[in-house]
């Protein structure tokens, strides 16, 4: 089970979630709904989102598990490159330091895609809290809200939420802390 669902959270968390809440709510206002709504739906076709739409009551858990799954991915695709610049070292005989700094390198340089990835994690989880939005839920119990709040500063979360009005691969600039 996701350690971070709204009924879950640590008092702490909640106090972090809630004054999240407080400092966007004047930029989720009724004109950034048909904003946000427009700008996903140049991503998407018509009758994929307009099916998104329909089937909003429950969709945020699900997009917010997603946008998750990409973001692990790309821990795990940096694991895997890490492992095999080490792998590399050593076939190549160079000592455990070298196979150590050639890992520890290979986990820290930015991945060609991965600003793709980045932006396409954080387009899913600002359709997520659309979805909630439109449907007039708590924003705090908004799992896709939660995981961004807990992740970035109020400021930085703010910043991610205006930025969804313009181009989504602008997105990529709100990476995830998970990455070593």
């Amino acid at each position: 089970m996701r350690p971070h669902t709204p009924d879950r959270l640590t008092a702490r968390q909640r106090q972090r979630v809630d004054s999240a809440v407080q400092a966007c709510s004047d930029v989720l206002v009724d004109g950034w709904k048909e904003a946000v709504a427009d700008r996903a739906s140049t991503y998407a076709t018509s009758t994929t989102f307009h099916a998104l739409l329909r089937g909003r009551r429950r969709r945020c858990r699900g997009l917010a598990d997603l946008a998750k799954a990409i973001l692990d991915g790309k821990t795990k695709l940096h694991d895997l490159i890490g492992s095999f610049a080490s792998w590399l070292a050593s076939m190549l005989g160079r000592s455990r330091l070298e196979q150590r700094f050639a890992r520890e390198l290979a986990l820290r340089i930015p991945l060609p895609a991965e600003g793709k990835l980045t932006a396409i994690a954080r387009g899913v989880q600002i359709t997520g809290i659309l979805l909630c939005v439109l449907n007039d839920d708590d924003l705090s119990r908004c799992q896709c809200f939660i995981d961004l709040a807990l992740e970035q500063s109020k400021t930085a979360l703010k910043q991610l939420l205006t930025t969804a009005l313009d181009d989504w691969t602008a997105l990529a600039a709100f990476p995830s802390r998970q990455i070593r």
